[in-house]
């Protein structure tokens, strides 16, 4: 009695009839004769009598490339899926192992569609040992160079990173791959800034490898045996220096003799000072085009000054004037800026009621510059318009030494108030001893 089944042959599915009693009879009837090494559901000597549906896979020649052993191996299996396939042909595939198909990765566990002439590419993973700026760790990877195993893995690489292998060179198992993170560093040389990535251990080992050359007088800060600075900065300084002659004036001396024949506070030059001459020749140093030291190394002196000898009177002579409300012989009149002071009102901001000698201050004690307080100490002065005053202090004016400083009480002060006065003559009325030199700086 004929019996109606399915019958999928490798995916391809026909409608049979056949008088069979079992699953290999029903295969014979449509001319699908079965070998040993192909698949059938039910097995072959089923009987038919509950079967409906067989599926068969036939096996098929397949070559399998070893990519580790380089060798190609031939297998006569009805498997579909890679791994299944790898297994036949005594290939135990592990995790991370590739199979390729027309140079395609596809995966283990996917049916392959076989038909014709049939070659699957096989590359078993290897184990990379990397070690990164002394950090160790180790995947599993098929790549086939050291570059696309660490892209794989994530592990990016960038210009100046130093690999002990080649970045195209085979996986090596036993060679550990030894990644020198490159640092970031900028070189500032001829007027510019150049940021670059470096292994280098040495300042001028960094240069060289950017082709930064020092020549002559020129450095780098640091210096080209130092270590990487730990601010990743490096400085090269561009140095010339050239040598000059250049023509100097030496300046006379004036020497001062004193006549006290001579009134005080005339002089008379008795030789008229002129200055020398020399040639230095001098060595300029430039750095980055800008002088920083110039140094004379040799002096040759062409003509010597002559110096001047001038005589200063001393000779006091008494002149008289009505300038603080009663007559006076002084000996000397002076321009100066004239300011006032008390003990609580000096620009200090603390009170000082003593003078220099220890004195009160109070109105009739005046204050001088110490370049004239040698000359002038307890020195007697008529000031127009404040009267006369007693040298007994001292203290200090901007720009210039011809000033003097009318002392008050802090009553006698907010009565007068804070003036300053200008281009004021006021006159010296000793007592000075004879031959006394009153030529004021």
């Amino acid at each position: 009695m004929g019996r109606q089944l399915t019958v999928i042959v490798d995916g391809e599915s026909s409608q049979v009839t056949t008088h069979a009693l079992t699953v290999r009879g029903a295969l014979r009837s449509v001319g699908v004769i079965l070998t040993p090494l192909d698949q059938v559901s039910p097995p072959a000597s089923s009987s038919l009598s509950k079967v409906t549906e067989i599926i068969v896979r036939l096996s098929h020649p397949i070559q399998v490339w070893n990519d580790h052993t380089k060798t190609l191996t031939a297998v006569d299996t009805a498997a579909t899926t890679p791994a299944e396939i790898l297994v036949t042909a005594g290939i135990l595939p592990s995790a991370g192992d590739v199979i390729r198909l027309n140079g395609l990765v596809v995966p283990m566990d996917r049916p392959l569609n076989i038909t014709g002439s049939f070659v699957l590419q096989y590359t078993p993973a290897v184990s990379l040992n990397v070690n990164m700026d002394g950090v160790e760790s180790s995947f599993y990877t098929a790549a086939f160079s050291v570059g696309s195993a660490l892209w794989e893995k994530g592990i990016k690489i960038r210009g100046g990173d130093a690999l002990s292998q080649s970045f195209t060179s085979g996986v090596d198992p036993l060679s550990p791959l030894v990644v020198t993170k490159a640092r970031e560093l900028v070189i500032t040389a001829d007027g510019r800034d150049m940021t670059i990535y470096a292994t280098a251990p040495t300042v001028g080992e960094v240069l060289a490898k950017v082709g930064i050359t020092l020549q002559d007088l020129d450095y780098s800060k640091p210096a080209e045996a130092d270590p990487l600075p730990e601010d990743g900065r490096i400085f090269v300084v561009r140095v010339r220096e050239e040598v000059l002659r250049e023509q100097q004036s030496i300046p006379f001396t004036t020497t001062t003799q004193t006549d006290n024949t001579l009134e005080s506070g005339q002089t008379q030059t008795i030789t008229a000072g002129e200055n020398g001459l020399q040639v230095a020749t001098v060595r300029v140093r430039y750095e980055d085009g800008i002088e920083v030291s110039r140094e004379t190394e040799e002096t040759v002196v062409l003509k010597d000054p002559i110096n001047a000898v001038v005589v200063a009177g001393s000779k006091l002579v008494v002149s008289t004037i009505e300038a603080c409300d009663v007559p006076v012989n002084y000996y000397k009149a002076v321009t100066v800026t004239a300011t006032s002071y008390s003990p609580c009102n000096s620009g200090t901001g603390t009170c000082y009621p003593k003078t220099a000698l220890g004195t009160t201050v109070k109105k009739g004690v005046l204050a001088v510059d110490l370049t004239w307080w040698p000359i002038l100490k307890n020195t007697k002065i008529c000031v127009p318009g404040y009267g006369i005053g007693i040298v007994q202090d001292t203290g200090s004016y901007p720009g210039t030494h011809h000033w003097i400083d009318l002392g008050y009480t802090d009553a006698e002060f907010a009565a007068a108030g804070q003036k300053t006065f200008f281009n004021l003559t006021v006159y010296l009325l000793g007592p000075f001893a004879e031959g006394t030199n009153l030529e004021l700086p």
